[in-house]
């Protein structure tokens, strides 16, 4: 109890420290002082970025901001604005100070999360933190909020987001996809009282990440974000990135929880106006139930198994296990064999790092952001399939992905990544459920190849000798072509867990 509150005040006086200087005023939308700090470069470069709400008629809001050179802020409006509620109104004219005290917004995020935290502080009751909790359960409409990437016209943007390769950096617009979902929900959630505030949201999980086509740096790119379902006390968000032509290139699906500010436990919130949904959003928000009653079952092993999966499974494990004792018991033997000299222990693609989580990478609750944490995992695991494979993997999808305990600054870190499992996209005939015999050796040129990573963060207390799994993450990379050995578990649970992690949602079509 007393390290946690050594470690509020430490980040309190921080975000105090911070508030009072530059860094932090060029932040707000009402700064006029021009500084030459790289902190509030990559926010003036922001030269085009909208927030805008769509209902169910279609007919769209944007709102516009541009920024420019001299740090002044000119507001264009593209077509016509919704009216401002009181809260948001009584929030335009928040002091810095007092906005501070509720996040702390570091120069080491994406411009396009800078704009959302803000536009989020301005929708907070942030005069009165201590206001009662709200009580009222309303029904709402799905609002559509859309973030133009103009890779097209802003260079400096492009190359905030640039990679080696030429396109855009995945982990970041992983954290702006978490940004975004938070600003969905809390707009979901808030009763536009300005004599109340909503409870706090948290983000649970994120699932079925997924990429479909490459992500440019030539043309301009949108972020959609909007309620996607809403439980009796969680809200899922699905974040679409979209080209001008409307198709989708990578898809996220984020899971809130909402907790009391005052008791901390699971609230309701506002529930969803059912009759207003298009038959698009109604056929989301069954693929969506659907979805989490399938985790739900799979986590708590309630999910019934086909004999002839069960007998497959059998033999495969066994199958596994035989070729990876040689190569465990007997190193010196198996590299002269043909077959097992082309086998990886599990073990033996294990890449880590470690470091202290610090204030810069906190949220607007002054905990790890949880984009952050997305981010360090992606790149990590990226970084390790490249090693794996020598040639640069393309991502494909990143699953279970659970948030089990929040990070606090000064948090000793460690992320850890191996590799589970090579195998081809098709690699099981579903129908006769027979093991490829490509997928235990090494494939030639022509072969697509998929390396699934487990990915996880563990806190490390070595003044309590504790250790803590924060997150974990489940990522697909593939790769075109080359010689691949086969990755092989090191014991028998570990093969079991891989063939529910990997190989049973492609035997029953889960993936």
């Amino acid at each position: 109890m007393m390290m946690m509150r050594r470690r509020t005040q430490t980040l309190m006086n921080y975000i105090m420290n911070a508030a009072a200087s530059n860094n932090y005023r060029c932040f707000d939308k009402t700064a006029t002082k021009t500084s030459s700090s790289s902190s509030c470069s990559s926010y003036r470069s922001l030269s085009s970025f909208f927030i805008g709400y769509q209902n169910r008629e279609g007919a769209k809001t944007f709102s516009r901001t541009t920024v420019s050179t001299q740090g002044k802020v000119d507001n264009n409006t593209w077509t016509t604005t919704t009216t401002k509620t009181q809260k948001q109104k009584s929030a335009n004219n928040i002091s810095t100070s007092t906005r501070s005290k509720m996040g702390y917004i570091s120069h080491q995020r994406t411009a396009i999360t800078k704009r959302l935290w803000n536009d989020r502080l301005e929708q907070m009751n942030v005069e009165h933190p201590h206001a009662p909790e709200q009580t009222l359960i309303k029904t709402k409409k799905i609002k559509e909020h859309v973030v133009l990437y103009d890779f097209e016209n802003d260079k400096q943007l492009a190359r905030d987001y640039a990679t080696p390769w030429n396109t855009a950096r995945i982990g970041r617009v992983l954290e702006d996809m978490d940004s975004l979902a938070g600003n969905v929900v809390f707009t979901h959630i808030d009763d536009n009282d300005p004599a109340t505030r909503p409870p706090n949201a948290v983000t649970a999980s994120a699932d079925n990440i997924r990429q479909f086509k490459k992500l440019r740096l030539d043309q301009k790119t949108f972020l959609h974000g909007s309620v996607a379902y809403v439980g009796t006390s969680s809200i899922v968000v699905r974040c679409d990135l979209k080209n001008e032509k409307g198709e989708v290139l990578m898809r996220a699906d984020f899971t809130f929880a909402a907790r009391s500010n005052v008791t901390g436990k699971a609230t309701p919130v506002n529930q969803l106006d059912m009759k207003t949904l298009t038959e698009e959003q109604k056929a989301t928000f069954d693929e969506v139930k659907a979805q989490i009653e399938l985790k739900k079952n799979r986590k708590m092993d309630k999910m019934p198994m086909r004999e002839e999966v069960r007998v497959f499974r059998k033999q495969w494990v066994k199958k596994m296990r035989e070729m990876s004792r040689v190569a465990k018991e007997m190193p010196s033997r198996a590299v002269l064999d043909e077959k097992l000299s082309k086998i990886v222990l599990t073990s033996q693609t294990v890449h880590e790092n470690l470091f202290v989580a610090q204030p810069q990478q906190v949220n607007l609750s002054g905990r790890i952001f949880g984009g952050f944490l997305l981010r360090r995992g992606f790149e990590l695991a990226l970084a390790n399939a490249y090693t794996f494979a020598g040639t640069f993997p393309l991502f494909v999808n990143m699953s279970d992905v659970d948030f089990r305990a929040p990070v606090e600054v000064g948090d000793l870190l460690r992320f850890r990544a191996h590799i589970i499992h090579v195998g081809e996209p098709g690699e099981f005939d579903k129908k006769t459920l027979e093991l490829k015999e490509t997928n235990v050796f090494e494939s030639g040129n022509d072969i697509e190849r998929d390396i699934v990573m487990q990915v996880e963060a563990i806190v490390v207390n070595p003044k309590t000798v504790s250790a803590t799994v924060t997150n974990s993450f489940l990522i697909t990379f593939r790769v075109n072509g080359g010689l691949l050995p086969t990755v092989l578990p090191e014991s028998t649970d570990e093969a079991f867990g891989v063939f529910e992690k990997v190989i049973r949602p492609k035997l029953c079509g889960w993936d």
